[in-house]
């Protein structure tokens, strides 16, 4: 059972990490620069430097040397900390959005396209095994809700 679901969710998950690899090889962004346009989508307000460096793992000079670029390059915009001048905040800007919103739409497509590869008879009968599981556990489509 477990190397049927691995198998499945193989395929899907391989297609869309390809889709979403390419749109990362377009942008010449280096892996941590661009997780950090990851870790920033997901921030409810403007992160500190020295906040992201912890949740990319690096030093602030490295992330702040990876931050320069992506507000050169017009990704993100930075902004003074209204109670601390030293902080600078960072958020994504409108282009970082867009480039984000890129990467996710790539790797739903390519999803999509293996689902709608499979045997109309097969993709009823995996939405009609997955609608009930998936109502069992509300939390899960609270995070990825499903079109019916």
């Amino acid at each position: 059972m477990l190397d049927a679901l691995e198998a499945f969710f193989g395929q899907i998950h391989c297609a869309g990490q390809e889709a979403g690899l390419e749109s990362l090889i377009e942008t010449d962004l280096s892996f941590s620069q661009f997780r950090s346009l990851l870790i920033l989508s997901q921030a409810q307000e403007p992160m500190p430097i020295h906040e992201l460096a912890e949740k990319l793992r690096l030093s602030v000079a490295a992330t702040g040397r990876a931050v320069e670029r992506l507000v050169k390059e017009g990704f993100l915009e930075r902004q003074e900390d209204e109670l601390d001048r030293r902080v600078k905040r960072i958020s994504l800007s409108t282009t970082g959005h867009g480039l984000v919103a890129a990467f996710h739409q790539s790797k739903r497509t390519q999803a999509l396209t293996f689902i709608d590869s499979l045997d109309p008879v097969d993709r009823e009968r995996l939405l009609g095994a997955l609608l009930p599981i998936i109502n069992r556990y509300p939390a899960a489509l609270e995070r990825s809700p499903i079109a019916v």
